[in-house]
């Protein structure tokens, strides 16, 4: 009997053109349960346009992504890979290896990757992608770019923190994922009004004890 990993992702990665970060998730030392290992369904051949297979992305295992200096080689790695390539803007593409299969999806400035094991089921990694593309137009008026999600960091994580918990898919419908971060959103921003109100409060008891008055 083999351990198989209930986690059903390795890692979420947004980069610049030159491989900066711009937000990372990674799902490293997930627990294990005991079981038969299952083969990796596989994809239909049509759901794809243009998809690509490599082999041999990887020379190392990376230490199974546990470190950041591992996690950003492999991002280096990738992002040098990906740009040999004929990637179409918009397209989603597949990368594939002895260890990992990756989407990669190219939008203006930033690549998208989704990362997951070689017994990942490739049609769960493209509806987390599409989830994630989708989610993005949403917050950014169907304007994904570097900036404007830095400019919107806060709720970049927070979508991807929706769509994913500990590796796992929690939901992929974007409308669902939006609702609940401008929710998210407004609670902080209550929480942040109550806060003033109680500062202010206490300011101006103290400004009246100061006086007399």
């Amino acid at each position: 009997m083999k351990g198989v990993s209930i986690k059903q992702l390795d890692g979420i990665i947004i980069l610049d053109e030159d491989g900066n970060r711009i937000a990372v998730k990674y799902y490293t030392n997930i627990l294990e349960n005991k079981g038969d290992d299952k083969n990796r369904n596989s994809c239909e051949n049509n759901y794809i346009n243009n998809k690509e297979h490599m082999d041999n992305i990887y020379d190392e295992p990376y230490n199974n992504l546990k470190t950041v200096d591992n996690q950003k080689q492999f991002e280096y790695n990738i992002i040098n890979k990906i740009k040999k390539t004929s990637s179409l803007l918009n397209e989603i593409e597949i990368l594939s290896s002895n260890q990992y299969i990756i989407l990669s999806l190219l939008i203006n400035d930033i690549y998208i990757f989704i990362v997951g094991d070689e017994n990942n089921n490739e049609l769960i990694l493209y509806e987390i992608m599409k989830s994630i593309q989708d989610s993005l137009n949403s917050i950014t008026n169907n304007n994904i770019g570097k900036k404007q999600l830095i400019d919107k960091l806060d709720s970049v994580y927070l979508l991807l923190d929706e769509i994913i918990d500990n590796g796992i898919v929690m939901e992929t419908n974007p409308n669902v994922i939006v609702n609940r971060l401008y929710m998210n959103e407004d609670d902080i921003q209550d929480l942040t009004s109550l806060n003033q109100a109680i500062y202010s409060a206490k300011d101006n008891i103290i400004r009246s004890l100061l006086s007399g008055t």
